[in-house]
């Protein structure tokens, strides 16, 4: 991973980028949620945020044939300075006293808009700047350097929140911090000539979007996307109740602690994918990871409300056998299709997950209303997992992927 970064230019300022876009960022995507708990302790609420978060990537079909026919860097660009002015505009505006939870919601949509189209632009410009067989490598560190920069967000958040909540600051080092990734983002070079990047005209449009569900459809990607949209969907119900569990039995320190604890989680899964994934047969690797993972977290609701630190551990644990799936799925979806079908195939998985991570998230708002104890739905969530894992390993294309390098990118 380290001679990638030696000496590729171009994926390592993609790499500093997306560092700093992801401290920025993930200031925002982890204290918002107990920000809105904390402000009004109303579950409801704290759902609908969870919602609002994942409802523009609903749209994200619409996504893909832009970002695959359009110069990515500038997308990237274009969304990261309206990142940075939303959170700007959060922080240092007495808007949100005046308007309460509304504008915290108009907040949390439009900030997501724009990482609707900012996430799958960097998505398709990784193949376009590293070769075919690093592509994993690539991911992985990615997410090693972005949850490094994760564990200075989650210290920043923890002596914050230890000092009578200064929310203002936080989403002004949010803030500050999506600056430096805009600036970042001017030393990106599009490797497209400009000749080579069609416009997009509607009935091309649409003939794109019917091509990439098409190539889904009759692929391992299909299954795949299921098992994603699955996750979605029981994650989103447990992450509006995270807030209140976690707060309750450890107070709201605890709660950047475990996040924390989960950045490490990923650190140390990223490091392992990208130096020994490519060894593994992809189809028990994901079965077996889905196994681990639906143990883990049925114990986490049983450690926490009991020791804090096997809340830590399992924490770690949990993360680390989540992040290694994600950047298995993340890099099948770069790996498999045409290089110029990228950005449509991963904004129409991404459109299907959105849409149950949304239904999951107002269900887990009700549902944290309704059961006698939070305790229970950390403990579906680990059943559900199983689940997923065994149906998976019932599918022949599944059980049957080989290694990452000796999969073939398909032609269109």
């Amino acid at each position: 991973m380290l001679t990638l970064f030696k000496q590729n230019k171009k994926y390592r300022m993609l790499l500093m980028y997306q560092f700093f876009s992801g401290i920025g960022g993930g200031v925002f995507s982890i204290f918002i949620m107990l920000a809105v708990h904390l402000i009004y302790g109303n579950p409801i609420y704290t759902g609908i945020a969870g919602f609002l978060i994942a409802f523009p990537r609903i749209i994200s079909f619409v996504v893909g044939p832009i970002v695959d026919r359009r110069n990515k860097v500038n997308i990237m660009r274009i969304t990261t300075l309206l990142e940075f002015l939303v959170l700007a505009l959060l922080a240092f505006t007495p808007l949100q006293e005046n308007l309460g939870v509304l504008f915290m919601f108009a907040i949390i949509l439009v900030y997501n808009i724009a990482a609707l189209f900012e996430n799958p632009a960097a998505t398709a410009y990784l193949p376009q700047i590293v070769k075919e067989d690093e592509i994993m490598q690539a991911n992985s560190f990615i997410n090693i350097v972005a949850m490094v920069g994760g564990i200075a967000v989650g210290v920043v958040l923890f002596i914050s929140l230890g000092d009578g909540n200064n929310f203002n600051f936080i989403y002004g080092f949010s803030a500050v911090f999506l600056a430096v990734a805009f600036l970042f983002s001017l030393f990106l070079k599009n490797p497209v000539k400009k000749e080579n990047v069609e416009n997009v005209a509607p009935p091309k449009y649409i003939a794109d979007l019917r091509e990439g569900v098409r190539f889904i459809r009759h692929n391992v990607l299909l299954y795949i996307t299921i098992a994603a949209v699955a996750m979605s969907f029981f994650g989103e119900i447990v992450m509006v109740n995270r807030p209140m569990f976690v707060e309750y039995y450890i107070g709201s320190q605890g709660y950047v602690a475990l996040v924390m604890m989960a950045i490490i989680g990923g650190i140390i899964a990223s490091t392992f994918v990208g130096t020994s994934g490519n060894k593994f047969e992809l189809g028990r690797f994901i079965f077996i990871l889905l196994m681990l993972l639906s143990v883990v977290r049925f114990i986490f609701a049983f450690v926490l409300p009991v020791s804090y630190a096997g809340g830590l551990v399992t924490s770690i644990a949990s993360a680390a056998l989540a992040s290694s799936l994600g950047i298995v799925f993340e890099s099948l979806n770069q790996k498999i299709p045409p290089e110029n079908m990228v950005g449509r195939v991963d904004t129409i998985a991404t459109t299907f997950r959105a849409i149950f991570a949304a239904i999951g998230a107002l269900i887990g708002g009700f549902i944290g209303n309704l059961v006698p104890t939070v305790d229970y739905i950390f403990i579906f969530h680990g059943v559900g997992y199983f689940i997923i894992g065994m149906l998976m390993i019932g599918v022949p294309k599944i059980r049957k992927l080989p290694m990452m390098n000796e999969i073939e990118r398909q032609k269109g």
